[in-house]
């Protein structure tokens, strides 16, 4: 399964993203987090920028995409911009301009974004709301509902009987308290594991303290999205 409806008109794909109509919704893509690394002495292929773009190519062209609406984090570093962070943003936003309109919400990771923003005429906002639902980026607290958000890059960890584990991206939505989470868009971001966590792990104000055992979780593979069940009942899971 490819695509799952979780909030009416609003579906989840396999390829960490939400469709709904013609707007395609992606978070926390952290352009340049390969160059980070290497100022930190790690040395990884500068590789996840060419694979999101032809992400974002085959979804805009499959879904006949409008509107991309970015919940945040689309560069990495936090205090300045970085060459490659200057040549990869731009070159991105290119991309999806050349085919649909671009909407900016920011990210705690955003401060120098609108820099480059301001050079091609691209606004960036707080939040975005589209058929009665809030989208933010999820690093400040907001009482709107129902809420979209990033920020936490869930994933959900997968073990065996021999202690092997495959660690997955996944959706995490949590219809009594009206928040859903979206998985980190880039390939490199996988973040929170839902597995191991407690409440006061999580990151973002939204979620902190919060018990999530009621929440679906959705994980992406390779072979399409896997409705896991509720979290409560993950944790620990052996297969």
């Amino acid at each position: 399964m490819e695509m799952m409806e979780l909030i009416p008109g609003i579906f989840a794909s396999t390829d960490r993203c939400l469709v709904t109509g013609s707007t395609l919704i992606i978070a926390d893509l952290h352009i340049g987090y390969e160059s980070a690394l290497e100022n930190d002495g790690i040395h990884l292929p500068r590789m996840q920028g060419r694979l999101m773009s032809e992400k974002l190519i085959y979804l805009i062209d499959r879904f006949e995409i409008e509107k991309v609406v970015v919940l945040g984090d689309f560069k990495h570093e936090f205090s300045r911009n970085l060459n490659q962070e200057w040549r990869e943003v731009q070159a991105l936003l290119e991309l999806i301009k050349n085919t649909s309109e671009v909407v900016m919400v920011r990210g705690n990771h955003d401060n120098y974004l609108a820099t480059i923003l301001s050079k091609m005429g691209i606004p960036m906002i707080d939040l975005y709301k589209e058929n009665g639902v809030t989208f933010v980026h999820g690093h400040k607290d907001i009482r709107s509902r129902p809420l979209i958000m990033a920020h936490e890059h869930p994933s959900i960890r997968i073990t065996d009987s021999v202690g092997a584990y495959v660690k997955l991206p996944c959706f995490v939505h949590h219809e009594g308290m009206g928040i859903m989470v979206i998985p980190a868009f880039s390939p490199l971001a996988l973040g929170t594991d839902l597995s191991t966590v407690t409440p006061d792990d999580y990151l973002s104000p939204l979620l902190k303290g919060k018990e999530l055992g009621g929440a679906q979780i959705i994980a992406c593979s390779e072979v399409g999205l896997l409705p896991l069940g509720k979290l409560s009942d993950l944790r620990g899971l052996r297969v």
